[in-house]
C-alpha cells in the first residue's frame, strides 16, 4: 500500500511539473508575466507585464516573472523550472514565485551572470523581494525585482564611486606634498642670481634629451572574434 501511495505521489508531482512547464512554453512568447492557477489577479498580471517589458527595453536583458500556486512542488523543482525557463530566453533574469509553498527564486542566465552571481540573486530576494511577497504585493514585488537586478548589474555602482573619490583624494594629497617638498625654496628667490651685467646671460645653450620613448605594436598572428558570455546562477528562499 505504501509503495502504491509513493508512486501515486510521484506521478502527481511529475504531472504538475509537466503541466507547469507546458504553460511556460505556451505563453513564453507572448507574456513576460506568466500566471498559473490564478495565483495573482489579471490586473496585477497586466501591470507586471508592462513593468517587465519596460525593464527589458531599458537594460537589454530579458525580464520575466512567473506566479503560480502549486503546493505539490518542492523547492528544488521550482528552481529547476526557473533554470529551464531562463535557459530558453537566453540572456535573461527570471523571478518565479510559488504561493503554494511560499517559495521564490531569482534565476539568471547568459551574459548577466557576470554580475548576477548566486550570491547577488540571493541578495535580490532577501533585500528586495522578500518583504513585498510577505505582503502579497505582487506589483511591488516585480518593481523590487527589477530594482534589485538594475542595482547589481549597474556598470558603475555607488560603492565604486566612493572608492574612486577616496582613491583620487589620497593620490592628490600624496602628489601635493611630494611636489611641495621637492620644490621648496630654502631661501627667498632673487632675480639677480640669473643676471650678469644687467642682462640675462646663458653660459651654455644646447638641447639635452633626458628621456626616450619607444612604442611597440603586436602583429596579429590570426583572426579572433568576441562571443557572448554564458553561465547560470540563482538564489531565493521562503517568505
Amino acid at each position: 500500500m505504501m509503495k502504491i501511495f509513493k508512486k501515486l505521489s510521484a506521478f502527481i508531482c511529475a504531472g504538475a511539473l509537466a503541466c507547469t512547464a507546458f504553460a511556460f512554453s505556451a505563453f513564453a512568447d507572448t507574456n513576460r508575466c506568466i500566471v498559473e492557477d490564478n495565483a495573482i489577479t489579471e490586473s496585477e498580471a497586466n501591470e507586471c507585464d508592462k513593468l517587465l517589458e519596460e525593464a527589458t527595453k531599458d537594460k537589454g536583458i530579458e525580464f520575466s516573472a512567473v506566479f503560480m500556486n502549486q503546493p505539490g512542488l518542492t523547492d528544488s523543482q521550482v528552481r529547476s523550472l526557473a533554470s529551464s525557463f531562463s535557459s530558453k530566453l537566453g540572456n535573461s533574469v527570471v523571478m518565479i514565485v510559488n504561493y503554494g509553498t511560499n517559495y521564490a527564486v531569482v534565476d539568471a542566465n547568459g551574459k548577466c551572470t557576470d554580475k548576477l552571481t548566486n550570491d547577488k540573486c540571493t541578495k535580490i530576494f532577501d533585500k528586495y523581494l522578500k518583504s513585498e511577497l510577505k505582503d502579497k504585493d505582487n506589483v511591488g514585488a516585480v518593481k523590487a525585482f527589477i530594482k534589485g537586478v538594475k542595482r547589481y548589474t549597474a556598470f558603475i555602482t555607488i560603492g565604486m564611486i566612493i572608492c574612486g573619490l577616496v582613491g583620487f583624494l589620497i593620490f592628490f594629497m600624496i602628489m601635493y606634498f611630494s611636489v611641495k617638498a621637492k620644490y621648496k625654496f630654502h631661501e627667498k628667490p632673487n632675480t639677480s642670481n640669473y643676471l650678469e651685467g644687467g642682462a640675462l646671460n646663458f653660459s651654455v645653450m644646447e638641447d639635452v634629451f633626458v628621456t626616450e620613448h619607444t612604442s611597440r605594436t603586436a602583429i596579429s598572428s590570426g583572426s579572433s572574434g568576441g562571443g557572448g558570455g554564458s553561465g547560470h546562477s540563482s538564489g531565493g528562499g521562503h517568505f
